[in-house]
């Protein structure tokens, strides 16, 4: 969840829907219901951030500079609110939570960002929205390793609905992350691969298509046809019923293309909003916490769903807001400066030839 540069600017209407869909993560964990489908949103758009930033730049990155860039970006904050979620369960249970795969075994996987790759299957653990991130950065390592300008769109095509269509089978719907299929599947990995080889196909799509006039001429439609579309599963997709919600990463695909053109109504509006994409990795990472809390407090005096909602979303986003200045930016630049000087190459000795005596 970062910023995405173009020319030295930002799409400001990717930066606003990443905002929105972390905010529905909230509202998902307090009522239930779709908000599982926002981190199919964050991995399209992943894979179209990074498509951008490393495989479409004019100089090649190294794995390595590349891999040091993903443990700055993501780990500092995460690492942050792991320490704040067991400080906070503790001052109000006075206990640590107890978990069917070992409490200190899923405490060092959260610390290895290795929690949702396979092997802890029986359940989330910990500041369970970070499964996510454990999935992205090592989605990340294979895409480095693996995927290149080369790659053919209808291979990844092809594997990312193969992907899709295996976990709609195994599991019934999208809403898996910690399942582990066949003893070597894991949920979590096999959602965010396929989400992520659609981010790439939709930067392809973007830069296919980003001076074609009828980009422009139609864009108010093709806005107003995503959006009509994301009414359409909502309205589809209800209780357990499989519906449609194993569209949503093609539907995120076509948004991400379309709304990075800027072109429409909607996503010139939506750039106003483009604060809360800033701040959505925090707010994504801090609103557990935020909601315990709150549930805590509700139980004794008897706030309602709705207040439990409003109270959440104000205080994450305010708190979102310094974590992310404060916290998730400097550290990860200090983070990511001490990377780069430790893969960086030190300059070769020169040689000193002294004259004879």
């Amino acid at each position: 969840m970062e910023k995405v540069l173009v020319s030295g600017q930002r799409f400001l209407a990717l930066d606003a829907l990443r905002g929105l869909a972390a905010l529905w993560v909230v509202y998902f964990h307090v009522y239930g219901g779709l908000g599982y489908l926002a981190v199919d949103f964050f991995l399209v758009l992943s894979g179209f951030i990074l498509a951008h930033r490393y495989l479409y730049r004019d100089k090649p990155t190294s794995a390595a500079v590349f891999i040091s860039h993903r443990i700055a970006r993501l780990y500092p904050l995460h690492l942050y609110t792991l320490f704040v979620f067991v400080l906070v369960h503790w001052l109000m249970y006075w206990t640590m939570p107890g978990f069917p795969d070992g409490a200190l075994f899923t405490f060092v996987q959260h610390l290895t960002l290795t929690h949702n790759i396979g092997l802890s299957p029986q359940g989330l653990t910990w500041n369970y929205p970070s499964w996510s991130v454990s999935v992205e950065f090592w989605v990340n390592i294979l895409f480095i390793f693996l995927i290149s300008r080369n790659t053919s769109s209808g291979l990844l095509f092809l594997l990312s609905t193969f992907g899709l269509v295996s976990l709609l089978k195994l599991h019934g719907n999208l809403n898996a992350q910690a399942e582990t299929y066949l003893s070597i599947i894991n949920a979590g990995m096999l959602r965010g691969m396929a989400s992520f080889l659609l981010g790439i196909l939709a930067y392809r799509v973007y830069l296919f298509y980003r001076e074609d006039w009828r980009v422009a001429r139609y864009a108010v439609w093709l806005e107003g046809a995503c959006v009509l579309a994301v009414v359409g599963i909502l309205w589809s997709r209800t209780g357990d019923s499989v519906g449609m919600d194993v569209f949503v990463p093609y539907l995120a695909l076509l948004m991400v293309a379309i709304f990075a053109f800027e072109q429409g109504w909607l996503s010139r509006g939506l750039r106003k909003l483009a604060y809360l994409g800033e701040i959505s990795y925090s707010v994504y990472l801090n609103h557990l916490v935020v909601l315990m809390i709150f549930r805590h407090f509700a139980l004794q005096h008897g706030w309602d769903k709705p207040m439990i909602l409003s109270l959440t979303l104000v205080t994450v986003l305010v708190y979102s807001h310094f974590t992310h200045r404060y916290l998730e930016i400097p550290l990860g630049k200090r983070l990511r400066w001490g990377l780069e000087g430790l893969i960086s190459k030190p300059p070769a000795p020169v040689s000193v030839h002294r004259p004879l005596d």
